[in-house]
Parts: C-alpha cells; sequence; structure tokens
C-alpha cells in the first residue's frame, strides 16, 4: 500500500497583465502586458507534467497555483476549463491535484465568488495594509475595495488567507498588522521586498535584511505575548524549527533539491525555474509546453542549478547549530537579496538564522525551554494543529 506522500507546487504564470500598479511590483514593467497562456498550452503543460509523476510508486500531491499579474484577469470559463483537462489528465490513484490562486481581490463578482469557493482549494490575498503602494493606474489607493471583498469571502465562507509585503512605507505598522490579522482570524505571510523589475525601482521604501530582522523579531514578540494562536508566517514556522532543535531524539530535516524539488515558477512563456532563479534565462530548466518534465528534471542545466544550490547549503548552513531542524530552504531556494555575502563568498544568513537566535533567546529567556532540567514546554506554544491554515502564496 502506497503510504510516502511528497508535494509539489507549479506557480504558473497565466499573464503578466494586471489592474493594478504597485509601485514595488517584481512584474511591474510587464503589467500591461496582455500576453496570456492559452488553454492548449496548458492541456500540453499537465500532459507533460503528469508524464513525469504518473510512474512514481508513492503518492505525490500536485498543487497548482495560479499567479499574475492578476489570474482574475482570465474569464471563470478560463478555468473551470482547466479544471476539466486536470480530471482528464491527472487520473492516476496515487496522484492529487489542488488548485491555489494568488489574487489581489479588486475584481470580484458573483461569478468570480463562486469561482474561489467552488473551484479553488487555497484562495491567497495580496494586502499590505499600510504603506499606499498598492494602487490603480490612477494612483488611487485599492486597499479599500480589497477590504470590501474580504468581507464578502468571509460572508461567503470561503478559506483564505494573505500576503503582506514589508516596505519602509509600512514597517512601524508591525503591531497594527499583527492585531488586523488577529481580530480577523487570518493567516498569513509577511515577507521582504522582493527584487524590482529595474533599477531604483524601490527608492524611498527599500528596506535592509537588518530592518526585516528587526520586523521579524517584533513579530515573535506579539506571538509570544499573546494567547491567542496567530499563524504568522515566517514567524510560526521558525518557533516551531527552535523547538524542534531541542527536543531530544527530534529527527532531522535537510531539503534535498537533488531528490526532490517542491517548487517551480512556470513562465507566461513556458519556461520553468526554481524558485530561487525565477526569471533568470540561464537558469531555465526547459519549456514545459513542449518538453516532457522529466526531461527538464534530468537536464545538465537542472543538474547545474542543483549543485548550485547544495553548494549555497554547504557553504551557508552546514555548520549552523539549526541545521537539521531548519531544512536550509532559505538559503537553497530563498530570497537571496536579503542576506549578504562573507568573506569567503558565502552566504551572510542575516534573517533566518538571526530570527532563530532571537526566538532561541526568547525561548530560554520565558523558561520554556531549559536545557539543564530536560524540558520543552510546549503546550505553552500551542505548536501542533491538525490541519495547516490557509496562506498567501510565493
Amino acid at each position: 500500500m502506497i503510504q510516502e506522500t511528497k508535494k509539489v507546487q507549479f506557480v504558473v504564470k497565466t499573464s503578466k497583465h494586471c489592474n493594478l500598479r504597485c509601485r514595488y511590483c517584481y512584474e511591474y514593467a510587464e503589467l500591461a502586458n496582455k500576453q496570456a497562456i492559452a488553454l492548449a498550452q496548458i492541456q500540453q503543460m499537465f500532459t507533460n507534467i503528469a508524464s513525469y509523476y504518473q510512474h512514481l510508486e508513492f503518492t505525490v500531491e500536485i498543487e497548482f497555483v495560479w499567479h499574475g499579474g492578476e489570474p482574475l484577469l482570465q474569464t471563470p470559463d478560463f478555468y473551470w476549463k482547466v479544471f476539466e483537462f486536470q480530471k482528464q489528465i491527472f487520473k492516476f490513484d496515487h496522484i492529487r491535484v489542488r488548485n491555489g490562486v494568488q489574487t489581489n481581490l479588486t475584481l470580484l463578482d458573483s461569478r468570480r465568488l463562486k469561482l474561489l469557493k467552488e473551484g479553488f482549494d487555497g484562495v491567497g490575498v495580496s494586502i499590505d495594509l499600510f504603506g499606499g503602494l498598492r494602487v490603480y493606474q490612477t494612483g488611487i489607493e485599492s486597499q479599500n475595495k480589497v477590504l470590501e471583498n474580504i468581507d464578502k469571502l468571509t460572508r461567503a465562507n470561503i478559506d483564505f488567507g494573505c500576503i503582506s509585503v514589508l516596505t519602509k512605507q509600512n514597517l512601524e505598522f508591525i503591531p497594527e498588522i499583527y492585531n488586523f490579522y488577529r481580530q480577523m482570524n487570518l493567516s498569513a505571510r509577511i515577507l521582504p521586498l522582493f527584487k524590482g523589475s529595474f533599477e531604483n525601482q524601490h527608492q524611498g521604501f527599500e528596506i535592509t535584511p537588518y530592518e526585516v530582522l528587526e520586523a521579524y523579531k517584533k513579530l515573535v514578540d506579539l506571538w509570544l505575548a499573546d494567547e491567542k494562536l496567530v499563524w504568522i508566517s515566517p514567524i510560526y514556522e521558525a518557533i516551531k524549527q527552535v523547538v524542534h532543535h531541542y527536543t531530544p531524539n527530534a529527527p532531522t530535516s535537510f531539503y534535498d533539491k537533488r531528490e526532490w524539488e517542491s517548487i517551480y515558477i512556470v513562465d507566461v512563456d513556458g519556461e520553468v525555474y526554481s524558485y530561487a532563479d525565477a526569471y533568470l534565462i540561464t537558469h531555465s530548466h526547459g519549456n514545459i509546453f513542449n518538453q516532457p518534465l522529466g526531461s527538464l528534471i534530468n537536464s545538465e542545466r537542472h543538474q547545474k542549478i542543483v549543485i548550485e544550490a547544495e553548494e549555497r547549503i554547504q557553504e551557508t548552513c552546514s555548520q549552523c547549530k539549526f541545521f537539521g531542524s531548519c531544512s536550509s530552504y532559505p538559503i537553497a531556494e530563498g530570497n537571496r537579496q536579503y542576506n549578504e555575502l562573507n568573506s569567503d563568498g558565502s552566504i551572510k544568513c542575516i534573517v533566518d538564522k538571526g530570527l532563530r537566535q532571537y526566538i532561541e533567546y526568547r525561548l530560554f529567556d520565558m523558561g520554556i525551554i531549559d536545557v539543564d532540567r530536560g524540558y520543552i514546554k510546549l503546550e505553552r506554544l500551542e505548536l501542533e494543529r491538525q490541519s495547516s491554515p490557509s496562506l498567501g502564496y510565493v
């Protein structure tokens, strides 16, 4: 009987077209481009993906994350047809298919509401809450419309999570951001600003890795002082990893890109990238519209990318005390914009290592971890839940 289950995400850029012009967007230069993936290309992509996973001898959960631009600029009929293709092509007992979407939630009508409720398994909403950078082409902020539509999702009992991007414009509002998600009973990813699409795009609201770390420390303090479980990523995961590090006989966990890659990004033209190398054409694995996934994974270019990730892990993570509780994924696939280099050329893991060190300090200070007495008060942290919440994507 098949017992093992492995998960993989395909983040599919249906189009770069968007009705907003968020000032920090890494797709900014292409937001007016209406080129979109054709249904015939999606059908062939599914066929090329299924050709690889259908031969594996364990359960595979494939999640397609529909991304943009703004993916809901595609009509609901487009996605209903996509879901029909999936049913036809992924007809294997050991393959489970899910669909998620990351949206700015400004285009919600009755047809799209039905699509989010009945078609998608997960919904991510992009909202920064403070800073005024998520604007329409006219320069008007989109937030009031998004909050209005969040209420519609809630009334429709649609499970969703959020993404908020950290910039200099909202750093001072960390407590307010936390309290918004707490009061709304929402889970969220709080992510640092990603690299821009052109030079100086972020001038005036760029942030340093040290500012990101300080923002995360404030979130840790808020989380630890709260009796309510608020699922904020990456804080929740980092706390679990520190506790895991001090748990006797806990198994280790390592990110093995060579054995299993967990996220692929599919661009509008069909080029496939690892998360760490998005849109770097020299690091494309190949084209999923006209090549089977197996040939991309076994290609010489992909093997070179794997080696580069393994070298980053070896240089940066192998001597870290949290290596094995932290899987090293942040270094293998993370946002390298927010790390500096050591004198030997290795990555200085400012944010992720610094966050875990701070959590360690706080848990010792609170008496939750006491190595001398040999205990961890897990019940204080409420770290175990039966299911993970919906979170924003990427």
